[in-house]
């Protein structure tokens, strides 16, 4: 049974990797002919180059996963199924579900790295690739932005960043100057402003601590007074309990949510609307896309061992046009779920449900 195993393995994880590298490369190819003058004017490095599109890779692997899954399966199990060696390898005791152990636990690895990648991949090197792209390719090692305001995760309180580095968390517990601002409604039930400025702030055991911190001045309609008042004898680093806002918060917000990883999204949705029925799908199809792998190559077995036995033109037909189904039901059920017409939970996962009873059945009949 061994020697089963591996023969299989090696006829599916060939193809398998031809069809990555054929996704990959028509990709690369067309991307670098609307590139190719930009990195010749940045006189970018191959190493940023090969970096840029590893992170590009990373990004559309959720579609390339599936794809390359199917088509393999599909391929190889019509293989199989025209030389007849799945007959004779059924023929000599083998069950069919053991014959098919090998794909799924290729597809079961596929779906385990397309969360790694969407987990901790694309948040590190498809943000960089963005910001390299953003920059013509002039290789970002950080990423500055000047004058930048954040808004509090409870809403109540704005922070104004000077010059602050946003390329990393860490990045974000030494902001260096800043403003913080916000309003609150006093006994008389009166709107108030309050605002604190320092030229150093960092984060330290879950509290901020700014440098000799200066309290603002507002004038009745909120306008800023142009002299702060400045306390006397205050410790150089003061602790200000009422901030709550945290590095981590502030770095998720600050970025692409395309380039989110699913706890980041859930987080950064969290602290800003937890009602939000569009972040509320991107969220759940985080947790549906990377099963498409296995749910793909389940419908693919047997839909590539029918074909085997009539022609090849019906099974690539076939194969093509139950991938577009798929896609498109997914797309359809995104603009559902988003609006909240059903939800987002259900949205999220019915393409994966669907395609997986239909290979259930069609699995069925040939055991």
């Amino acid at each position: 049974m061994k020697l089963v195993n591996k023969y299989l393995l090696k006829a599916f994880v060939g193809p398998l990797i031809v069809c990555l590298i054929v996704f990959n490369s028509i990709f690369i190819i067309f991307d670098m002919f609307g590139n190719l003058s930009k990195f010749i004017d940045a006189e970018t490095s191959i190493f940023f180059i090969i970096r840029y599109y590893i992170g590009i890779f990373a990004l559309y692997s959720s579609w390339f996963f599936p794809a390359s899954c199917m088509l393999a399966t599909l391929y190889t199990m019509w293989q199989l199924s025209h030389h007849s060696e799945l007959t004779a390898m059924r023929a000599s005791g083998i069950s069919f579900h053991k014959l098919t152990i090998p794909f799924f636990a290729v597809a079961l690895f596929m779906s385990i790295c397309t969360i790694f990648n969407s987990e901790y991949v694309i948040p590190r090197v498809s943000r960089w690739s963005d910001s390299f792209d953003k920059t013509d390719f002039r290789a970002p090692d950080v990423d500055y932005r000047h004058n930048l305001p954040y808004v509090g995760s409870q809403g109540s309180n704005t922070w104004y960043f000077v010059n602050v580095n946003v390329s990393s968390e860490q990045s974000l517990r030494n902001p260096g100057a800043l403003d913080v601002r916000g309003s609150y409604i006093d006994e008389n039930k009166d709107k108030k402003y309050w605002g604190v400025r320092t030229d150093n702030a960092k984060y330290l055991d879950g509290v901020w601590w700014f440098h000799y911190p200066q309290q603002l001045e507002f004038d009745f309609d909120g306008s800023e007074l142009l002299i702060p008042n400045v306390t006397v004898n205050v410790p150089e680093w003061v602790p200000q309990y009422q901030l709550k806002d945290t590095p981590r918060e502030m770095f998720v917000s600050m970025n692409n949510w395309e380039f989110m990883s699913a706890y980041d999204k859930y987080v950064y949705m969290n602290a800003t609307n937890p009602d939000d029925s569009e972040k509320q799908f991107d969220i759940w199809y985080c947790t549906a896309a990377p099963w498409a792998c296995v749910v793909i190559t389940l419908f693919a077995i047997p839909t590539g061992i029918t074909s085997g036995r009539q022609s090849v033109l019906k099974g690539v037909l076939f194969a093509v046009g139950s991938f577009f189904a798929f896609n498109v039901l997914v797309l359809v059920l995104k603009f559902i779920g988003q609006r909240g017409y059903i939800p987002p939970v259900l949205a999220a996962w019915l393409p994966n449900i669907v395609f997986l009873l239909i290979g259930i059945r069609l699995y069925r009949k040939l055991t």
